[in-house]
């Protein structure tokens, strides 16, 4: 079992209320994953800490105070005078939407307030990120050690070196093996169906990894085994020693598949 099929039914594995062999199966994935342990033990301690809490005694004449509340209560309102239509109309509005009114107004002046403080930083940094490719586009041209054939595949280690700037803290993907291939299937997906997901990945320093979270999970399982089986099909990332980082690291990974119109221009 994955962690994600694990986490929900822990709550009733506390509570003794899954089958036998489903018991089983779930206490297999708890010896090999120490995240589902300590969600198990948490939960644990959250049932205990409930089981000693004190009930409290509710007084001896709370029937008898909410029964003399209501008579009061409903002896006032028959005392009312009866209200103009206009009036209760009016009465019934007003809590609904002037708050609603209000809020909306004031959301639109604080979202105008806000963007006209930042636009300055917005500016600045869009002018930045265009510097920053302009100069990296110029090394990539200038520079023989990055220099692409494009009429020759794409290695991992001159991949690698055209990420130079970034590969230290965000390994680069092995051109050449399953999961990029993966990846360039779903960014080129025509079967109108958009899906997101969120893992959390080791990466060793051969370029293999392994998934050890999944942080946010798609909607089309399919999806999330098609990842896995990725990952042990061939090293998914290129060597540490090619990127310069650490043998060992954890990312994290968004994978979207995106619904693609085609257009003819």
């Amino acid at each position: 079992m994955l962690c994600e099929e694990t986490k929900p039914l822990i709550s009733q594995y506390v509570d003794d209320a899954v089958s036998l062999p489903l018991r089983v199966t779930i206490d297999e994935h708890l010896d090999q994953c120490p995240i589902c342990r300590s969600h198990l033990a948490e939960l644990k301690l959250i049932k205990q800490n409930l089981r000693n809490v004190t009930r409290p005694a509710p007084p001896t004449n709370l029937v008898n105070s909410i029964t003399e509340a209501l008579a009061i209560e409903a002896a006032a309102r028959r005392m009312q005078p009866r209200l103009a239509f206009g009036e209760r109309v009016n009465r019934w509005l007003q809590p609904k939407l002037m708050p609603y009114t209000v809020g909306s107004f004031a959301s639109v002046i604080l979202f105008a307030a806000m963007f006209i403080g930042l636009r300055p930083h917005f500016v600045a940094l869009h002018d930045a990120a265009m510097r920053s490719r302009s100069n990296m586009t110029v090394i990539m041209l200038s520079d023989p050690q990055f220099a692409l054939d494009l009429n020759q595949p794409v290695n991992s280690e001159d991949y690698a070196a055209s990420r130079a700037p970034f590969a230290e803290q965000s390994p680069s993907l092995n051109p050449s093996g399953a999961l990029a291939a993966l990846t360039r299937s779903y960014s080129a997906a025509h079967n109108n169906e958009s899906d997101e997901m969120m893992v959390v990945a080791d990466v060793f320093s051969n370029g293999s990894a392994s998934l050890a979270d999944v942080v946010q999970a798609p909607r089309d399982r399919r999806m999330l085994t098609d990842f896995e089986t990725a990952l042990r099909r061939n090293a998914a990332f290129v060597p540490a020693s090619f990127d310069r980082r650490p043998d060992t690291m954890r990312v994290v990974f968004s994978v979207q598949k995106v619904d693609v119109l085609d257009r003819n221009f």
